[in-house]
């Protein structure tokens, strides 16, 4: 007897097929676009997408990137036409791109800031933001809304010849595609500085490195966050302690799921890393250090920073 075959006709139901795929990499996904339309309308939901990223969003390995420089990196001229740009910050695979940070700009000046998707290849730049004759940029940053699902741009910046040093602050929305102007309270108490090295991103909020003058005129360092969700700028006291004061370097990073600090100390043969992570967001009395890391530098290294230093104060001493 010849042998019947059979043509299946077993379809695998939808929350099985969006199971499977929320766990696959993204560049899979990508060319799953392309299987059929239901796939391609899926992986594009912003539901989907939430699934996704709690899958492949989070990183508990607990590794630190000290030396990745933000500044200065050079893109494709396919994609951009002016390719050096600055990195603002990353979140959920996206990456926020300007070709300014900390400068003047004038009325006719164009600050163009691009948000793109490395895996995907797909960039987008938005719109223009408003900004007056001589305005200074203080600080840019990027991060994400939960609350709204929508990623969102804060730009800060000063009026160079106002009498008041009250900051105008802008936030794009992705959902709206448009900037609108906000009120705070009072930044002026803040210097913010760029993230040339760390991560600002953090719980729902960007964070810069500040400086701010204490009630004896004293310059001292802190963390100036702001979180997208309420739109508002708060501010995270660093540890009192040795390893915060004097002539070293702290970058904003991220410890196994907490909120950390990068302490940089260098010496003539050795520099010392120190990682303080806060236990408690937002607590000042919850940081604690971590680790300590000792890495001794080769003679090479250590001619190369005499030269450098040399170069700065040669460099300082002529400036008018």
């Amino acid at each position: 007897m010849r042998r019947k075959e059979f043509v299946g006709s077993f379809q695998v139901p939808g929350e099985i097929e969006r199971e499977i795929l929320s766990r696959l990499p993204v560049k899979s996904l990508c060319r799953f676009k392309t299987v059929k339309k239901s796939w391609r309308n899926l992986i594009g939901d912003s539901t989907f997408i939430a699934m996704h990223l709690n899958c492949y969003g989070s990183n508990t390995d607990g590794f630190l990137v000290h030396g990745c420089y933000s500044y200065g990196i050079q893109l494709s001229r396919s994609s951009f036409d002016q390719p050096r740009k600055f990195i603002i910050g990353s979140i959920n695979g996206l990456v926020c791109l300007s070709d300014k940070i900390r400068c003047f700009l004038k009325k006719d000046d164009r600050l163009r800031i691009h948000i793109c998707n490395p895996s995907t290849r797909e960039i987008m730049e938005l719109p223009q933001c408003y900004h007056d004759h001589n305005d200074f940029l203080s600080g840019i940053g990027f991060g994400f809304c939960r609350k709204f699902n929508d990623y969102k741009v804060v730009k800060v910046s000063y009026r160079r010849d106002s009498s008041s040093s009250e900051a105008q602050v802008q936030v794009y929305s992705s959902n709206m595609n448009s900037w609108k102007m906000i009120k705070i309270e009072n930044p002026s108490l803040w210097a913010l500085l760029p993230l040339y090295r760390g991560s600002g991103c953090f719980n729902g909020a960007f964070h810069w490195q500040g400086l701010k003058k204490s009630s004896s005129k004293k310059i001292i360092k802190t963390v100036v966050s702001f979180q997208f969700d309420e739109e508002v700028f708060r501010e995270i006291n660093l540890p009192n302690d040795p390893d915060f004061q004097g002539d070293v370097q702290f970058f904003i990073t991220e410890y196994r799921d907490f909120f950390s600090s990068l302490v940089v100390k260098q010496g003539p043969n050795v520099n010392v890393y120190k990682v303080w992570v806060m236990k408690e967001y937002g607590v000042p009395d919850s940081w604690i250090k971590q680790l300590t890391i000792e890495v001794p530098i080769s003679q090479d290294q250590a001619r190369d920073r005499k030269i450098s230093s040399s170069v700065e104060i040669e460099t300082l001493a002529n400036v008018p």
